[in-house]
């Protein structure tokens, strides 16, 4: 049995018939732990070749982790228009995270196109998120496979719905695909739930930690591993989201208007399967 580790939102900002779902590679996985390690060594030369290498072999992962290198400019020049394409070839190959890569970038300031970040937003797939106090942010369904019709529908939107929609978007999007499973709690096989409660208005995003499982360890399970289980780790998810969250709201200012009791509310699983 090889574990797998996922990390999947119960709820997205927008609906659409289109999105990714296929289980994560451990291949892949594995090849992006290898590449991820180059860099923390601060081996670019090793990272980019072996970047390369592992491309060939078509791990939609490693077409994620190229996209995040370019998109941050980690080990080669920073270009968004080269990461784009790496982005869209990880969601084409199932993984969910390219879409969401994808809005959120057009969403920020410096990109700015506010029409490609809802759409890429709505390619992720998922159930729309309640938001009390706002409006909508999602076309009609009826648009979504026509990008001519889609683009003339948010036209007749006003610029006050536009700049709030891509702030909630790029916010939303970059949870979503930046996330992480920590990886105390991944080595443990320890996975849980965590509420998100974005308040726009404010602006704010509160945590709360839910049900913590734990799931059958494979492998040499040691003292240490086995002691790693349960509130131990535990507590590894929250900081996992919570610096993705923090940085979510330092990138895209706070547009005007937007109602104090404004509420968008989502839930984050972390788990492990077994392929």
């Amino acid at each position: 049995m090889r574990p797998l580790i996922v990390l999947a939102a119960a709820g997205l900002l927008f609906t659409s018939s289109a999105g990714a779902g296929e289980a994560p590679s451990r291949y892949g996985q594995q090849a992006v732990e290898e590449i991820a390690g180059r860099i923390a060594l601060k081996d670019c030369a090793g990272a980019v070749a072996d970047l390369k290498r592992a491309l060939k072999k078509g791990f939609p992962e490693v077409a994620l982790l190229a996209g995040s290198m370019y998109d941050n400019g980690v080990c080669v020049a920073r270009d968004w228009e080269r990461a784009v394409p790496f982005y869209i070839q990880a969601w084409q190959d199932g993984l969910a995270e390219g879409a969401h890569r994808l809005a959120a970038g057009y969403a920020a300031p410096e990109n700015g196109d506010v029409a490609a970040a809802l759409w890429w937003a709505g390619r992720a797939g998922g159930e729309t998120v309640k938001a009390e106090g706002l409006g909508s942010c999602a076309p009609g369904a009826a648009v979504w496979d026509d990008p001519e019709r889609f683009a003339a529908e948010l036209q007749t939107w006003s610029q006050a719905r536009l700049a709030v929609c891509n702030y909630l978007t790029g916010v939303m999007a970059t949870l979503a695909g930046e996330g992480k499973y920590p990886s105390q709690a991944a080595h443990a096989a320890v996975g849980a739930t965590v509420g998100v409660r974005f308040l726009p208005g404010v602006p704010r995003i509160e945590l709360t930690r839910g049900k913590v499982s734990e799931h059958r360890l494979i492998g040499l399970i040691d003292g240490d591993r086995a002691q790693e289980r349960g509130a131990r780790s535990a507590g590894g998810f929250d900081k996992a989201l919570r610096e993705v969250a923090d940085r979510a709201l330092r990138r895209y200012p706070q547009p005007p208007g937007i109602p104090a009791g404004a509420v968008l509310e989502t839930e984050y699983v972390f788990s492990v399967q077994y392929e």
